[in-house]
C-alpha cells in the first residue's frame, strides 16, 4: 500500500483543532495520566512495545505506542485516537504493514465473496502472527467520523454503471421494439437505506444510514456522540458499527438522534479482540492498568 497513506494528522482532525501540534502535546499526558492493559504490550529480551491510553475510563481515548529496549529509554512510535468497538467475525484477506512495524492496514471480509473491509490497526505488533490470510478472527471495529449531517437526498438518480445496465436490460426485455435511448433513468429510493462504500483513501468510508441508537460521552471536555449502526442486515453476518462523532464536526450544530438518517465520511479502525488467560475480554473499556515505568 502506498507510503503516502501512512499519515496520522488527519485522524485527529475530528477531535483536535490543530492536530499536528496538539496530538504531539498529548504524549506527556498519556504517559503520565494514562494506563495500559497486560494484553496491550509485547516484550522480548531485545525489544518492548506497548500501547498507553488516556483517559482511563472512556471508550474514546488518545493512545501512544512506545517502543524501546527493556529497562532502557522508550520512544513514541505513533499517536492515534483509540476507540472501543463491537466484536465482529472477519476473515483476513490482506495485511499492509506500515514502515514503523507496529501499525498496519488490514483487509478482511464479513461474508464469503464479499468486498473486504479495510481498517487501521495500532496493534499489528501484537496481532501480526494471527493476521493470516484465510483465517477467521474476532475483531473490535469502530469508526471516527470526519463529518456528519442529516441525509440530504431521499432519491438517487442513476444513468450509468452496473446497476443502470442491469435496469436497462430488464426494461428493454419488458418493452419489445424500444431502443436504448428509450430507457428511463434508474431512480433509487434512499429512505431507510444503509449504504456503505469505500472512499479513495484506504480505511475511509462514505455512509448513509439510519441511526439505531445514540450515546453521549466526553473526551477532554469535548462532547462525543457514539452512534450504533447496523449494516448488511440481509447478510449472514451483519456489520455492527460503533461510529464516534465529535460534536465539533457535526454540520450546522446538528445533534444526532435515534432514527435520524445521516450522511457521513469516517475512518475505520480495529484490532483483534483483547484476551488473557481468563478468556476474551469485553470491548467496553474496562479500567486500565497502571502505566509501567518508562
Amino acid at each position: 500500500m502506498n507510503r503516502r497513506y501512512q499519515q496520522l494528522g488527519e485522524k485527529w482532525f475530528p477531535l483536535l483543532d490543530n492536530p499536528e501540534q496538539e496530538a504531539m502535546n498529548l504524549i506527556p499526558r498519556i504517559v503520565e495520566e494514562g494506563g495500559t492493559r497486560p494484553v496491550w504490550g509485547v516484550k522480548t529480551p531485545e525489544n518492548e512495545i506497548t500501547v498507553l491510553a488516556w483517559p482511563r475510563e472512556c471508550p474514546v481515548r488518545a493512545a501512544v505506542t512506545v517502543q524501546g529496549k527493556p529497562g532502557g529509554k522508550i520512544n513514541p512510535v505513533t499517536v492515534l485516537p483509540l476507540l472501543e468497538g463491537e466484536p465482529q467475525d472477519l476473515t483476513v484477506e490482506e495485511v499492509h504493514p506500515w514502515d514503523n512495524g507496529g501499525t498496519a492496514y488490514v483487509g478482511a471480509c464479513r461474508n464469503e465473496g464479499a468486498t473486504p473491509l479495510f481498517f487501521l490497526t495500532q496493534f499489528y505488533f501484537r496481532d501480526k502472527d494471527q493476521l493470516t490470510p484465510g483465517v477467521r478472527q474476532t475483531f473490535l471495529l469502530s469508526g471516527m467520523a470526519y463529518g456528519v449531517r442529516r441525509a440530504l437526498l431521499d432519491e438517487l438518480t442513476i444513468s450509468e454503471g452496473p446497476e443502470y445496465e442491469k435496469h436497462a436490460a430488464e426494461w428493454l426485455e419488458k418493452h419489445p421494439g424500444s431502443s436504448r435511448l428509450d430507457v428511463p433513468q434508474l431512480k433509487v429510493d434512499l429512505r431507510g437505506q444503509r449504504i456503505l462504500q469505500p472512499s479513495q483513501v484506504p480505511g475511509d468510508y462514505e455512509l448513509r444510514s439510519p441511526i439505531d441508537d445514540v450515546e453521549e460521552v466526553t473526551f477532554d471536555g469535548k462532547t462525543v456522540y457514539i452512534l450504533r449502526i447496523a449494516l448488511g442486515m440481509d447478510t449472514p453476518n451483519p456489520f455492527k458499527l460503533l461510529l464516534y462523532v465529535p460534536q465539533k464536526i457535526c454540520k450546522g450544530g446538528y445533534v444526532p438522534k435515534k432514527g435520524d438518517e445521516i450522511d457521513t465520511v469516517f475512518w475505520l479502525q480495529g484490532r483483534l479482540i483483547d484476551w488473557d488467560d481468563t478468556g476474551y475480554q469485553s470491548g467496553a473499556a474496562p479500567e486500565a492498568e497502571e502505566t509501567p515505568e518508562n
